[in-house]
């Protein structure tokens, strides 16, 4: 028997900017259900829209990004409720919100340029009971066959937007930045009344922008059986039945300008509706958790731990495997069973001692800034022409994006002495964002290194000043350390001159 679907709450905004709340599920299980907002009641009531990713330059406003990408709502009603524990609907009747952002015709204009290859930038697929591959191989796509798939039922997967279009990796790098993580981005054109994927999970959370058109979503939670985490999966799932699918979580219709975010480990499948659907999935936070934190820690920790505590190398007890196994576990806890516990418990414990927070967050940081999306540069001059500029202590610097550095403290290997490495992101490759994991390992990493002892203070004062403009001469070193420092950072492109610092 299908089960029933449960409803949220549904908000509206009545002419005289109050909002209604309609309570449709009266049980108190309806914490658990998503929700669909109107209008501009969702937490932010009379607030004007925040201006588009890619007609703003957001490397100045952290969490500016943020707050588009969830307007009307606030970002801390958003974290609060909603994610990572239940979907949500945007519905902001706002079908410009989009505009500009990736349109079909932008497609269009890549396949009639013969810069679209199958697998690399396009997938052809349909679902009919399953999902099937309609591409035509694995050169390029030419305009008239995808046309002719188009019409016969087939959905356009658009991978990697970001890495071609400039309005997707203005928004992808936005998002990065506001959340510290990786973004990826996916776009879905759908002919009406045709579905392109199986329903299936993935293991990222998700935000749906619906570009153009209309889609009609449904979200469920996975089938009860082992082959599924829920919630919060470590791996996307494989494809699903109808008729396996779990509890309804939420139904509804994404229209242009509407957003739909629902946590990994929901199920979703979506019909377009109308002329087409467009609609761009952007996704994040993919192995970013306690588990992927704990299991580097604890493998660092212990191996910390056998290096420095013989106890740790010490050996297991004589016959151990005539003491412990799951063939002695329904027998009586003898002395030697319970002693065997004991030890491992203590090891257990004294391994707390060993783990090096902050290193695995560094190496989990470093790892990110590697494979970001690198800052839109804020200046209009070419980074050559800054950098042939003579600088002096009179001259004013900032960084050109300060979430696009990453200072770590290290040693020498060679001399053992206190090192400063900034690793930064303004080198990467926008055109291999989100790439395999062979060519990402292969990328050359921006790297700069410092003796601490002379230059740590001031880069300490550069990192506080975030976005505002600091004084060569005032940095705390000698002048010319401190003109050599700044012509280091603004040759690698992390510093720009400011334009009241410059000479001439």
């Amino acid at each position: 028997m299908p089960k029933k679907k449960r409803q949220g709450l549904v908000i509206k905004e009545d002419k005289d900017g109050k909002t209604k709340k309609a309570q449709k599920a009266k049980d108190a299980k309806d914490a658990k259900d998503g929700k669909t907002t109107e209008g501009s009641s969702a937490g932010a009531a009379g607030s004007s829209a925040p201006p588009a990713p890619w007609l703003h330059d957001y490397s100045a406003e952290l969490e500016a990004a943020v707050a588009w990408l969830l307007w009307p709502m606030t970002p801390e009603d958003f974290f609060r409720e909603y994610w990572e524990k239940k979907p949500l609907h945007l519905k902001r009747s706002a079908p410009k919100y989009y505009e500009g952002l990736f349109a079909k015709s932008d497609l269009d204009q890549e396949l009639r340029q013969g810069k679209v290859r199958y697998q690399e930038r396009l997938n052809l697929v349909r679902f009919e009971g399953k999902k099937i591959d309609l591409n035509k191989g694995p050169g390029i796509a030419s305009f008239q066959e995808v046309q002719e798939a188009w019409k016969a039922g087939a959905t356009l997967q658009v991978l990697h937007p970001q890495q071609f279009h400039s309005a997707v990796r203005a928004t992808m790098a936005a998002l990065e930045r506001s959340f510290g993580a990786l973004f990826g981005a996916n776009a879905y054109v759908t002919p009406a009344g045709q579905q392109g994927l199986a329903p299936h999970y993935d293991d990222v959370e998700v935000f749906m922008l619906q570009l153009e058109g209309s889609k009609h979503w449904k979200l469920h939670r996975p089938p009860d059986d082992a082959s599924c985490e829920f919630p919060l999966p470590r791996t996307a799932s494989r494809d699903f039945q109808q008729e396996e699918l779990g509890e309804l979580l939420m139904e509804c219709l994404l229209q242009p300008g509407d957003l739909l975010y629902f946590p990994r480990g929901t199920v979703h499948s979506g019909i377009a509706e109308g002329g087409f659907s467009n609609h761009l999935t952007v996704s994040t936070y993919q192995g970013i958790s306690w588990h992927s934190f704990l299991e580097k820690a604890l493998a660092g920790a212990l191996d910390k731990a056998a290096g420095e505590d013989p106890e740790f190398r010490s050996g297991l007890p004589l016959n151990f495997s005539h003491i412990m196994g799951s063939w002695y576990e329904l027998g009586s806890e003898s002395g030697p069973r319970e002693s065997f516990r004991r030890k491992a418990k203590s090891l257990l414990t004294r391994l707390q001692e060993f783990i090096e927070m902050d290193e695995v967050c560094d190496e989990m940081a470093v790892d990110f800034m590697t494979q970001r999306l690198p800052p839109r540069p804020a200046s209009k001059e070419p980074k050559e022409k800054q950098s042939s500029e003579a600088i002096t202590a009179d001259t004013k610097v900032k960084w050109l994006d300060p979430s696009a550095v990453r200072p770590m403290l290290s040693t020498d290997p060679e001399t053992s002495e206190a090192t400063v490495l900034l690793f930064h992101s303004v080198g990467n490759d926008s055109g291999r964002h989100m790439c395999n994991a062979e060519a990402a390992e292969a990328e050359e990493v921006g790297c700069l290194r410092f003796e601490a002892s002379t230059f740590l203070p001031a880069l300490r004062a550069l990192h506080a000043a975030g976005m505002a403009a600091v004084r060569c001469g005032d940095l705390p070193l000698d002048e010319n350390d401190a003109i050599a420092l700044c012509e280091n950072l603004l040759e690698a492109g992390c510093l720009e001159l400011c334009s009241e610092g410059r000479n001439g």
